[in-house]
């Protein structure tokens, strides 16, 4: 019996909250009477990015350097995944890996930064 004291106004109250959460429905210019979307979320719209005022002026060829060596050792990891697939691991495949890494970041913080 208790249960029925609390569940009762539990329930109201939960409906005059969520009766003030949406907006009342009024008829547009079409004549319908669904809400017109207010705005947009910041997520919806893509990121725009832009170097900074004081931006390092990147090394051309540097860079340039650091995308082939990052192609070639890009190039080198699918025959070395094949000879692990054999049971044959290169000793320096982890080595390369990490160098893909560091490149890759050291790129996109001189390209983007």
């Amino acid at each position: 019996m208790k249960l029925g004291y609390l569940f009762g106004p539990a329930v109201v109250l939960g409906v005059a909250l969520a009766a003030g959460q949406y907006p009342p429905l009024t008829p547009n210019s079409n004549g319908t009477s669904r809400p017109e979307p207010e705005h947009r979320l910041p997520m919806d719209q893509p990121e725009q990015v832009q170097p900074h005022a004081g931006a390092r002026r990147t090394d051309a060829v540097q860079i340039k350097r650091d995308a082939a060596e990052l192609a070639k050792l890009a190039s080198e990891i699918p025959p070395a995944v094949e000879q692990t697939n054999k049971g044959i691991l290169s000793k320096d495949l982890n080595d390369r890996l990490k160098r893909i890494e560091k490149l890759s970041k050291q790129l996109r913080r001189e390209l983007y930064e």
